[in-house]
């Protein structure tokens, strides 16, 4: 009985993450339908950050059925940009990016220079794995506001450019941002793109760069940092 529960507990656990982090698409019926496997493998694969994520999903909300509702109710009433762009922000959270990315679209037709729709649709595209289309979105959004969203726009072009094999474009986009930020996923993507490129050295300085600014981590965040210090000790050994 305690067995079953704790299994129980696991699945519904790894479930609600999988939500969260807006890998339900295509993790979710993974982790139903086989518990305790597709849990188990999504918290290795996932959620201990074993891969780099290729979606951008930087504070995701939390979206009801009914916050949903709201939204959609929201754009028949005003049918403005910033109505779709809301719906378009709640669909993307709920890992519906194709649809996300219309929304997004209607804001835009509503308002060609609505720089949040904009932003939205790269999101969306990026996170559907678009990427062209998304680098596309997103290079409009930055050479309108170079540190949109709290620099995240200007990440967010970066891994675009990554994806799509544009790796100088890349590179110039994570290297500004690292100038300004010192999170460990960005100064990975930087090094992975760097050791792409042939930079061996650049790629041993942004790796290093993660293992040493852990130690300055106030307690409350270290655990979300030490995954990433831990790829960068293996890329380390690598490299």
């Amino acid at each position: 009985m305690l067995l079953y529960l704790g299994v129980l507990a696991f699945t519904v656990w790894m479930a609600v993450e999988a939500v969260r982090r807006g890998d339900a698409g295509h993790w979710l019926w993974i982790i139903i339908i086989f518990p305790p496997i597709g849990g188990i493998v999504y918290f290795f694969a996932e959620y201990l950050g074993g891969r780099a994520s290729t979606r951008f999903a930087f504070r995701v909300r939390k979206v009801t059925a009914a916050d949903l509702h709201t939204a959609e109710v929201e754009v028949r009433r005003l049918d403005n940009a910033a109505a779709w762009t809301e719906y378009a922000s709640l669909l993307r959270a709920r890992g519906d990016y194709r649809r996300a990315a219309e929304a997004a679209l209607r804001a835009l037709e509503r308002d060609p220079q609505a720089i949040d729709a904009r932003y939205e649709l790269g999101l969306a595209l990026l996170s559907g794995e678009r990427w062209a289309d998304a680098a596309d979105a997103l290079r409009q959004v930055v050479a309108q506001d170079r540190s949109h969203d709290s620099d995240d726009a200007l990440f967010a072009l970066g891994r675009a450019l990554q994806q799509a094999g544009d790796l100088a474009g890349a590179r110039e986009a994570l290297e500004e941002l690292a100038t300004r930020r010192g999170r460990p996923e960005i100064l990975f993507d930087l090094g992975s793109v760097q050791a792409a490129l042939g930079d061996r050295e650049a790629a041993k300085r942004s790796m290093q760069r993660i293992v040493d600014e852990a130690v300055l981590v106030p307690d409350y965040l270290k655990h979300n940092v030490r995954p990433w210090v831990r790829r960068a000790q293996s890329a380390l050994r690598r490299l």
